[in-house]
């Protein structure tokens, strides 16, 4: 299972390709992360159901947890061992379904299904495409508090340097720091580095305020 960590310098070198392409860039950040939504037989305690399937690039824990909240949004839920029961009822309409959220290699696998060989293929789908919205709002958010942190970080760096000696600011255009995590870690000048978080996120705020 891949952290959002490991899946945020994958995103950079998207939203450097795309810059200016809103649409284009969360079209590519979604493929990266889940697959399409394919029908698929499951079986749970030896009965064979229809389900709707979704494979996805993010944590089990997250998955669980985000997909728990839009289920107490939308209704009633209740676990019973690894199946989630959603109980969904509006304007004199009722909707019950089934969840189970599996891990499948680095992929966690969210299957859900309404044990009717999916007589509601249509409302279900709606569900899954809601909660991929969900989803990548988590994954942007989680990006920008990064790319936040990262600016933070070298501000104080530049800071101390002028503090220390004002002079050394210029000619320490060779200083370096490591401003990504340590197995896909980037090194840039101070002065760049800067220019490129502060783009990259008014790039990633723009893209998480298109998705509707």
């Amino acid at each position: 299972m891949i952290s959002i960590k490991k899946l945020i310098p994958i995103l950079i070198i998207i939203s450097n390709n795309a810059l200016g392409n809103i649409s284009k860039d969360n079209s590519q950040i979604s493929s990266l992360i889940f697959s399409n939504i394919k029908e698929e037989k499951i079986e749970i305690d030896d009965i064979s159901n229809l389900a709707l399937t979704l494979e996805i690039l993010l944590p089990k824990k997250i998955v669980q947890n985000e997909i728990e909240n839009l289920y107490d949004k939308l209704g009633k839920f209740k676990k019973e061992k690894k199946i989630i029961t959603c109980d969904i009822r509006s304007k004199g309409e009722s909707l019950s379904f089934f969840s189970k959220i599996e891990k499948n290699k680095k992929k966690v696998i969210l299957n859900i299904f309404d044990g009717k060989e999916l007589e509601n293929r249509i409302s279900l789908n709606n569900v899954l495409d809601s909660f991929k919205k969900i989803l990548m709002r988590r994954f942007l958010n989680d990006y920008i508090k990064k790319i936040e942190d990262s600016i933070s970080k070298i501000n104080k760096t530049q800071n101390r340097i002028i503090r220390n000696n004002p002079k050394k600011l210029e000619m320490n255009i060779g200083f370096f720091y490591n401003v990504y995590q340590k197995n896909e870690s980037k090194k840039i000048s101070l002065k760049s580095s800067l220019e490129s978080l502060y783009e990259e996120l008014d790039n990633v705020k723009i893209q998480y305020n298109s998705i509707k």
